[in-house]
């Protein structure tokens, strides 16, 4: 005989484990590997058109990367039974824009101060470089740069990182440890992750201040939707500002 739904013993609470992490870690060196290889080998082959669609080419290569990352995500979530609601992802509300809309204002408030506080402290009070300026190599020709651009910050990055340090990465470390501990740790690895010595480690501080703010909001809401649409916001600004200040100060 058939039991009745509510007559079956509840399933155990799904939760993440630090193995689930490997497939994304695997996946993503696996992009980039591939996207050296790839490169390499369109240089060797014809150099003039590497070296003439060197800008094109390096945003496409980031978004295989960012391809490579998402497929990890999801490879180590399919085990799940409802991997985008156990992220709380879903499709934006009126109140999900409406909160991101409040939360803009004190989002760049913040940002410029732990911006400037970082350059007095780490870079001589000297502007610190912004790492968006890296994603135009070359002259950006044209608007489908900026939209092949605002496909990779806005689009990929945001989703594929606010679901690993935030869905994934905080949750590991807040099921183990306390919330602050959690919050500043997965701040820390986020910021890490984003702050190139090369360009300067002044950045750290801001990127890892910016991942406190996502990550707390976070764990406040429960929605992933709502820390994508700030991030994607951020990013979405900062690389149409870049591409302005670039596109006029070599037209």
């Amino acid at each position: 005989m058939e039991v009745p739904p509510a007559a079956l013993p509840p399933r155990p609470q799904e939760r993440l484990r630090w193995l689930d992490l490997i497939p994304v870690l695997a996946f993503t060196i696996a992009g980039i590997i591939l996207v050296i290889l790839l490169a390499v080998t369109l240089a060797r082959l014809n150099r003039s058109f590497y070296q003439a669609n060197l800008g094109t080419i390096g945003l496409s290569a980031a978004l295989l990367v960012y391809l490579g990352f998402g497929a990890g995500i999801v490879v180590a979530l399919r085990r799940l039974r409802a991997p985008l609601a156990f992220l709380g992802l879903h499709w934006p509300t009126r109140r999900d824009l409406g909160l991101t809309l409040v939360l803009i204002v004190p989002w760049y408030i913040g940002v410029a101060a732990v911006t400037t506080l970082s350059s007095a402290v780490l870079n001589h009070g000297l502007a610190i470089p912004s790492n968006a300026r890296q994603l135009f190599i070359q002259h950006p020709a044209g608007l489908r740069v900026l939209a092949l651009a605002l496909l990779v910050t806005a689009v990929a990055a945001p989703l594929c990182e606010e679901a690993f340090f935030r869905g994934m990465l905080f949750r590991l470390l807040h099921a183990r440890v306390p919330l602050w501990a959690a919050v500043v740790l997965s701040a820390l690895a986020f910021g890490l992750a984003h702050a190139s010595p090369a360009i300067s480690l002044a950045l750290l501080p801001v990127f890892t201040y910016m991942g406190v703010v996502l990550t707390l909001i976070y764990a406040w809401t429960g929605s992933l939707t709502n820390t994508v649409l700030l991030h994607s916001f951020n990013n979405a600004v900062g690389t149409v500002a870049v591409y302005v200040l670039v596109t006029r100060s070599l037209s």
